[in-house]
């Protein structure tokens, strides 16, 4: 991915600033701020703005997940979700869409399926480029039969009860400027990788209308699934360990309404992507440890590569009630698991959130 070197330090409120009008920059292509400095102070911010536009390079999304309530007998509950996402940087010229509002930079809508008791749930996030903007975000109950707009900082909590939040997404999908950032150091990690996207051929099909769909096998995925497992019953078992450089961030949330005091990440230093997450209260007790899916890269194409996952998931635990909750793409070869796909902004529509609600 081609960094783009022309973006300068960010401000006091973490925002990317163009270095040559001292303005908010808008239409970058991959990474704003290709050298770190570790002296920097506003060295942070400006990791976890590379590791967003690791993301939207890889442009729209749609998937369809499964998340998984485990405890120490085994499967507890398990829920189906289906998840749209819209960026409005950070794509390729010759991906990025005509006439594309300025004022937002990422929209998610996420649809509960199953089971019945939960099913039809919706939620609506938009995010603002504006950094004093808090994102917008409504959500629809069946049993209210109606639309009401909640505080930004519910995205910390878990996941209609689980230990995964919305602010979790791939690995962090909190607001840049919500929070203070502070570089702790590097570090050299083991990091739970895709084992099946180095050592079996890629499911990657590219979509007719643009994109390209992640086809997952089925299989045991942690360990309950497996009949003589005798680890901790959500052990990923389809990841290998690999040796990954690291930068340690820490991020300390502004509003403190938010259920995390203290939240420290780690991003690897070549790609930018997340790896673990370590979740801390406001007195400073560890609660929460989250693990991201990471996988192999392949070339698909001229200039063009592509991760694909077969049987990791994403795992988050909570050691204080000593449970966790993983989140994994649902297998099967009709299943959305799409990126780099065109998405209307009636998806993430005030309207559509109405009307599928009823």
């Amino acid at each position: 991915m081609r960094a783009a070197p022309r973006h300068g330090a960010g401000d006091a409120e973490g925002s990317i600033i163009e270095r040559s009008t001292g303005k908010p920059a808008g239409d970058i292509v991959a990474w704003p701020f290709p050298k770190i400095d570790p002296a920097d102070p506003r060295a942070a911010a400006k990791i976890v703005w590379n590791y967003f536009y690791t993301l939207y390079y890889g442009g729209n999304g749609h998937y369809r997940a499964d998340l998984l309530w485990i405890s120490r007998h085994g499967l507890d509950r398990s829920i189906s979700v289906d998840a749209f996402f819209k960026h409005y940087d950070g794509q390729h010229p010759r991906f990025r869409e005509a006439n594309g509002r300025k004022d937002l930079l990422s929209q998610t809508f996420a649809e509960v399926l199953s089971p019945a008791d939960v099913q039809g749930i919706l939620s609506l996030t938009w995010r603002y480029r504006d950094p004093h903007a808090r994102d917008s975000v409504w959500t629809y109950v069946p049993s209210l039969r109606r639309t009401r707009q909640v505080s930004p900082s519910n995205r910390s909590d878990g996941f209609l009860g689980s230990d995964l939040s919305q602010d979790d997404g791939p690995y962090f999908d909190g607001k840049v400027q919500d929070f203070e950032w502070k570089l702790l150091g590097e570090q050299d990690l083991l990091v739970l990788f895709d084992r099946p996207s180095f050592d079996q051929p890629a499911l990657l099909s590219r979509l007719p209308e643009g994109g390209w769909r992640m086809v997952i096998p089925g299989g045991a995925r942690v360990g309950f699934q497996l009949p003589d497992w005798k680890g901790s019953p959500w052990c990923p078992v389809q990841e290998i360990l690999v040796r990954r450089p690291h930068w340690i961030v820490e991020a300390v949330p502004k509003d403190r309404y938010y259920l995390y005091g203290k939240i420290v990440f780690r991003f690897d230093k070549d790609i930018y992507l997340g790896s673990y997450a370590s979740k801390y209260d406001w007195k400073g007790m560890l609660l929460n440890s989250y693990v991201a899916v990471r996988t192999n890269v392949i070339r698909v194409g001229p200039g063009e590569f592509w991760g694909w996952a077969g049987g990791a998931v994403a795992l988050g635990v909570n050691w204080k009630l000593d449970r966790a909750s993983t989140a994994g793409i649902v297998a099967g070869t009709d299943v959305p698991a799409d990126s780099r796909i065109p998405l209307s902004t009636d998806v993430f529509s005030l309207q559509r959130l109405h009307s599928d609600g009823k």
